[in-house]
């Protein structure tokens, strides 16, 4: 998959870029979100978005401690680097503390990009899977405390444009057995106006060492999105994820996350990082993947 690592835009002109890394351990989540943004007034600034165990932490930066590689994975904030290889953590803020280094193992990489001819139309966002299932090694420190990722595993996505879509529900699932690396993700968002809506869905699932995919343009639909249960169904396939009854209740609401708005990081959304999942995936009436993991990210706005 050709991929830009950094699409920076000419100045002026609203954007943004983040890459959400997340990392999992049988004990802990870590998901990391550095981002670059411009808003409408050509205002430049960076950030570092923190989720740990659903409790989110931000930490702001210059852009002149901000540096970006449009040819390969590298990206700066201070002294905290995010690279293919792994990451280099360096954060204080009052009442969180967090130093170390993971390791990355191999991406599992989609085949082609996930948004295919969509992504060649004017859209406030674009979204892209750089890895659906890699190996962690490594500790970090949470004020003065081990957290031990080793034989842990992590995903890695990115989003950029100029705006987060007026609605959108995003899920992601992960899980490590003797039988092999797993992952299920599914992004389904308003690309139109509230005038004039046009829903896109796509999803990606890596189980059994081979990929499968969901889309707008192979003709997948959304059959069901409420309760309970998300639906799509492209042909005789059908993919479907089970959440927990209680995910939607204000106690359960997930972290507090700044998301762009012309650039600008004035949108609040709210995730889940690490709630029940129970996905399904069938063609026609084989079973291709029944599993239920307590390793599911959720936003829903």
């Amino acid at each position: 998959m050709t991929e830009t690592y950094f699409h920076a835009t000419a100045a002026g002109q609203p954007f943004f870029e983040g890459w959400y890394f997340k990392h999992q351990s049988d004990e802990h989540t870590l998901i990391l979100i550095p981002a670059f943004h411009r808003d409408e007034e050509g205002n430049e600034s960076a950030s570092l978005q923190i989720i740990l165990d659903d409790i989110a932490r931000r930490l702001d930066f210059s852009t002149e401690d901000f540096e970006a590689d449009s040819q390969r994975l590298y990206v700066r904030l201070g002294q905290n680097v995010f690279s293919e290889k792994g990451c280099r953590l360096h954060i204080d803020l009052p009442g969180l503390t967090l130093r170390g280094h993971l390791r990355y193992g191999t991406f599992h990489s989609p085949r082609r990009s996930l948004m295919g001819p969509l992504g060649k139309f004017p859209l406030p966002c674009f979204h892209e899977v750089l890895s659906l299932f890699h190996g962690l090694r490594g500790l970090i420190t949470v004020n003065g405390q081990l957290w031990d990722f080793s034989d842990g595993f992590g995903y890695l996505e990115k989003d950029w444009g100029h705006s987060f879509p007026t609605s959108y529900l995003w899920l992601q699932c992960g899980w490590q057995e003797a039988a092999g690396r797993s992952c299920v993700m599914m992004a389904i968002a308003n690309l139109g106006t509230r005038q004039a809506p046009i829903t896109a869905c796509g999803s990606l699932i890596l189980c059994g060492g081979k990929q499968y995919r969901l889309s707008t343009y192979q003709g997948a639909q959304l059959t069901h999105c409420g309760g309970r249960r998300i639906a799509l169904r492209q042909g005789e396939w059908l993919l479907q994820v089970i959440l927990p009854p209680d995910t939607w209740r204000p106690a359960a609401q997930g972290a507090l996350l700044l998301a762009p708005k012309a650039g600008r990081m004035s949108r609040t959304i709210r995730e889940h990082s690490r709630c029940l999942m129970r996905c399904q995936l069938y063609k026609g009436g084989t079973r291709i993947l029944d599993e239920q993991k307590d390793a599911g990210s959720l936003e829903r706005v």
